[in-house]
């Protein structure tokens, strides 16, 4: 029997979720809830994807013609695993209904580590999911810098991990923050949050990042100086990373040489809304002098998330190993394992 998934939030990551579920073999999307009647309902509908809304929102619906299958409660009650893809803060709130339905939920990495049992990355620690009702899987930034982390730590051993990231300061739909002419440190008073998250999936890693926001909309930029335990040259770094899962190895000598080419490449991939699963690494970046690398990688807030909540469905709610899984996911969403 297929897993029956619900998602609750159908925004920037829970349509891509949505997407993604819908195309596993053993997945049954049962339904998505959403606050909103909007063109993003409409193209639901279209799809055949059942929608359930908040009771208090039934005749907003009712007024924009949009057919609805019941409320978020009977979308709990129906699902075997719900997916809150949520802004930051609902999925606390909405925890209290999972609960009360007895069942298993999947947060994202807005809401704080103390609301889950585990939070999970596929390839660092998938079996953690094993048995836990309420899991969470980390924000953009952390699902990356986790899988670069664990590789490296994997390969080579790691002393001390220095990141930092450059923001993107908006998604490119988040008409709420505005037109943006500035760069802003995240926080001022270093470190940032994320090396704290990393070491919610890798306990014992010495990382400390750094973090600003900039003028732009479509990725997140990280630049990784890794002390390693194991020597290792440059040569022996890109070709274990052309080996590695999730990770994307791209060069100038093809013309990507910014994020805006990035993108353009997924867009010659096929890939629906121009998602980019997997760490995007420049050949170019990697240096090693054979005791510190240093490497330059590209993560899309959109879409980096998605594999992993695909994997950690499976985690929680069926007996499927980590490798059968992930396989299973790369396949189903195209995914690149080494250099284009």
């Amino acid at each position: 029997m297929p897993i029956k998934v619900g998602v609750v939030g159908y925004g920037t990551i829970g349509a891509r979720i949505a997407d993604a579920v819908m195309k596993q073999p053993d997945m049954e999307l049962i339904g998505i809830a959403k606050t909103t009647p909007d063109y993003k309902a409409k193209t639901a509908v279209s799809r055949g994807i059942k929608i359930f809304i908040p009771e208090n929102s039934i005749e907003s619906w009712k007024k924009a013609g949009i057919k609805v299958d019941g409320v978020v409660e009977d979308l709990v009650r129906e699902a075997d695993v719900i997916v809150d893809a949520t802004p930051k803060g609902v999925g606390k709130a909405n925890s209290e209904i999972y609960k009360k339905e007895g069942r298993i939920a999947i947060f994202q990495g807005g809401e704080k580590k103390d609301l889950v049992e585990a939070t999970v990355v596929a390839q660092v620690n998938y079996n953690e999911a094993r048995g836990k009702r309420m899991i969470r899987v980390p924000s953009c930034n952390t699902t990356a810098l986790s899988r670069i982390s664990w590789f490296l730590e994997r390969e080579y051993g790691v002393e001390r991990i220095i990141a930092t990231i450059a923001r993107r300061a908006a998604d490119p739909a988040d008409k709420k923050e505005g037109i943006i002419d500035n760069i802003e440190f995240d926080p001022i008073k270093p470190p940032s949050h994320h090396g704290e998250d990393v070491r919610t999936v890798l306990k014992n890693l010495n990382i400390f990042t750094t973090a600003i926001k900039i003028p732009t909309t479509h990725a997140h930029l990280h630049l990784i100086n890794a002390k390693l335990r194991k020597k290792a040259s440059r040569e022996e770094i890109i070709d274990a990373l052309s080996e590695e899962r999730r990770i994307m190895l791209v060069s100038s000598e093809d013309g990507i040489t910014t994020t805006a080419d990035v993108f353009e490449l997924s867009r010659h991939l096929g890939r629906p809304m121009n998602n980019i699963y997997e760490n995007v690494i420049w050949i170019e970046s990697i240096h090693s002098d054979e005791e510190w690398v240093y490497l330059a990688q590209a993560v899309h807030q959109e879409a980096i998330v998605v594999p992993e909540n695909i994997d950690a469905i499976r985690a929680v709610a069926s007996t499927l190993d980590a490798e059968s899984s992930m396989n299973t996911t790369d396949r189903t969403l195209g995914i690149v394992k080494g250099r284009i």
